[in-house]
Parts: structure tokens; sequence; C-alpha cells
């Protein structure tokens, strides 16, 4: 798990920010050395101010592009594997005859909750999540909660 930050009204994961930091930093130093070379050649008069500040406009557009490109690419993969992970058969649902709660009360059982946590998050009381648990259990023809939530991803029924 990464190490995130939250700073005001942001929040900051701290993984993904670190290439952009170190990729920043060093464009603000090739920046510094060009404006060296800059200066020297400005005070000399063999360059124009004009080509110095387009020169650095140029590389600014072209990292910010490349960051950009960089970005979108994470994005799509991720939405990718969220689209793969979160198809749900409805109509399995049905089919298999499992209610909205018990079926919130199985997706809650694939997250690794116990019924004392199920029973907070869903505000029950723990003996009406042991009985949904037991329906559950049924109605997918398993033994163990392990066995069911390997039937209903089989099923597609939780993600």
């Amino acid at each position: 798990m990464s190490p995130d930050r939250i700073v005001g009204f942001f929040y900051f994961n701290l993984a993904t920010m670190r290439p952009v930091i170190i990729g920043f930093g060093l464009l603000i130093l090739c920046m510094l050395i060009l404006f060296k070379i800059g200066e020297v050649n400005f005070v000399e008069g063999n360059v124009r101010l004009e080509v110095i500040v387009a020169i650095a406009a140029f590389i600014f557009f072209f990292v910010g592009l490349y960051f950009n490109y960089q970005s979108q690419k994470k994005n799509q993969g991720k939405e990718q594997e969220l689209n793969n992970s979160t198809i749900i058969d409805y109509e399995q649902i049905k089919k298999v005859g499992l209610t909205q709660r018990e079926h919130e009360v199985l997706v809650k059982m694939a997250e690794g909750l116990s019924n004392q946590e199920i029973a907070q998050q869903l505000f029950l009381s723990e003996s009406t999540v042991k009985s949904h648990v037991s329906n559950i259990l049924f109605k997918l023809d398993a033994k163990r909660r392990t066995q069911a939530i390997q039937s209903a991803k089989k099923l597609k029924i939780v993600s």
C-alpha cells in the first residue's frame, strides 16, 4: 500500500506523485542551465532574449504533453481494469434468488468483513446479518463463506 497524504483540501498519493516531482525538478534544473547559457550569450550579444524565452516555452510545452500522455495512459489502464472487475450480472442475482439486502451482505463478505463489521456498516443487528449469511449460503449451495464468495465470483454476482 502506498503512503498517502492529505494537505489542506488536496489528497496526494506519494507513489504516483514521485515521478512528477522528479520530472519537474529535472525540468527546473534544465531551465536554470538554459538560462545561464542564455545569460552568457545574451551578455555577449550572440542571442536575443526572445529566442531564449521561446526555447523555454517549447521545453515546457513538450514536457507538459509528455506528462499528459503518461497520465492518460495510466487512467485508461485503470478504467479498463475497473470495467473488467466490476461487471455484475444482475440477472444472475435474480436467478439465484438473492434479495437486495442479501446481495449487499454478500458484497461485504467478499470484502472480507466479519458479521459484526457488516452489521455496523449496513446498520443492522448482528443476528440479522447472520440470518442473511445463512440465506446466502443456502441459495449459493455453499457450506462456508469462502465457498459462497467463490461461487458468487464465478456467477459474476460480486467483483
